[in-house]
């Protein structure tokens, strides 16, 4: 398991280097500022930190938010259609599940919290669509899709190692994994498909 968390890290960092100098011949953008209090990995390497209901909320909906980010981004800019159906795709089935999370998080009375996570979800997302702002054509077709399974594996591993073992509530855990999880491990197998094809 660790190994393949590394490994995921170890793709995101390539890709993060790979978009840069692509585009930019070698300049990087500054990178992502940590979290006061944060691991670097999002606390991933301390399978027994726990997060609060409330953080997992604003975990799956920052989560939620940055894949309607860059989907929308990348309607606009892939080259081929079957990414920008992808990208439609994403915007479509986040918005949904961000809809279907906020309602049971109201249901359960429950109050987004930001936190180390959340916030590190975001800061991940700003900073890979301000890469994927250099590139055009199959470049950023390529570039897209990797950031796409770089961070749906990401979250398949948050939630089967850290956000159901911290949700109390049944009805949360059964949200994350008949719901969200399910869907986030769809669209990584469609992005790895769609990426084998490029």
């Amino acid at each position: 398991m660790r190994r393949l968390l590394l490994g995921a890290l170890a793709g995101v960092f390539i890709l993060s280097g790979s978009l840069a100098t692509a585009q930019d011949g070698g300049l990087r953008a500054p990178p992502t500022e940590q979290v006061p209090g944060g691991t670097g990995m999002g606390g991933l390497d301390s399978p027994d930190m726990t997060l609060s209901e409330g953080e997992i909320v604003a975990t799956v909906a920052a989560f939620n938010r940055g894949e309607i980010t860059l989907g929308t981004f990348a309607q606009g800019r892939a080259s081929r259609r079957d990414v920008r159906e992808f990208a439609r795709s994403m915007v479509s089935e986040h918005t949904e599940a961000g809809t279907r999370m906020s309602v049971l998080a109201r249901r359960l009375n429950l109050t987004s919290i930001e936190g180390t996570e959340s916030l590190r979800l975001t800061a991940e997302a700003a900073a890979t669509r301000q890469q994927l702002s250099r590139l055009r054509g199959s470049v950023f077709d390529r570039a897209f899709l990797d950031a796409q399974i770089a961070a749906h594996s990401e979250l398949i591993e948050l939630i089967d190692h850290k956000l159901i073992s911290s949700a109390h509530a049944a009805d949360l855990r059964t949200a994350l994994q008949s719901d969200i999880r399910p869907m986030v491990a769809a669209h990584l197998a469609h992005a790895r498909s769609l990426r084998r094809r490029l």
